[in-house]
């Protein structure tokens, strides 16, 4: 297993195309993108890379094949706002319909968002190539280990029946449904902290 260390800067057109090749055929991904898969989902992964990575919890494999992308979020936190202009090159790229897809969709999960303090998930990707070798999982350590130390929950959803078999069976057991009007079955999943836990990596 490669090491697990905080991503840089550099790691982003490694991490982007782990993502978009990992997220094909997710029912989510797949409604925000459309037809325009191929070409929307490397810039969206990389929005959300470029708004995470400066906070260090950003995680990859040493081989940049697996990533987990979190952010901390509490009761201070906004709704759902593109802001501070990293969202237009996709939104002009995406084009309208896509953009409305996008804010349904971030906002509908926005509603099942709790109002105490969490960490929140918003990617977990391994490129396919690299699938079913615990690299999900040790990327995703790091910040389950400071929730636990914290004493808050971790959270995250998904439109994908084996994801989510996948994250209750690492303690994402309490599930609230997410309703897109126009999208696929989503759920919104919690994972209470844990008592005694491991020490943190740093």
């Amino acid at each position: 297993m490669n090491n697990v260390r905080r991503a840089r800067p550099a790691d982003r057109a490694s991490v982007t195309a782990a993502a978009a090749a990992a997220f094909a055929g997710d029912p989510a991904w797949s409604f925000l993108h459309g037809d325009d898969y191929d070409t929307l989902a490397p810039h969206f992964a990389g929005v959300l890379f470029d708004l995470r990575v400066g906070s260090g919890d950003v995680w990859v494999t040493g081989d940049r094949a697996a990533v987990a992308m979190w952010e901390h979020r509490g009761p201070g936190t906004e709704p759902w706002i593109p802001s501070d202009g990293v969202w237009d090159a996709y939104r002009s790229l995406a084009g309208a319909a896509a953009w409305r897809r996008l804010t349904e969709y971030e906002r509908a999960v926005d509603a099942a968002r709790p109002g105490t303090p969490y960490w929140y998930l918003g990617v977990l990707a391994t490129h396919p190539d690299r699938q079913g070798e615990g690299r999900a999982s040790a990327v995703m350590a790091p910040v389950i280990e400071k929730a636990d130390a914290e004493g808050i929950a971790c959270c995250l959803e998904t439109s994908t029946a084996g994801n989510r078999a996948f994250y209750e069976r690492r303690g994402f057991t309490e599930v609230t449904d997410v309703l897109i009007a126009s999208g696929p079955p989503t759920w919104w999943l919690r994972r209470p902290a844990r008592e005694n836990p491991k020490p943190v990596m740093t």
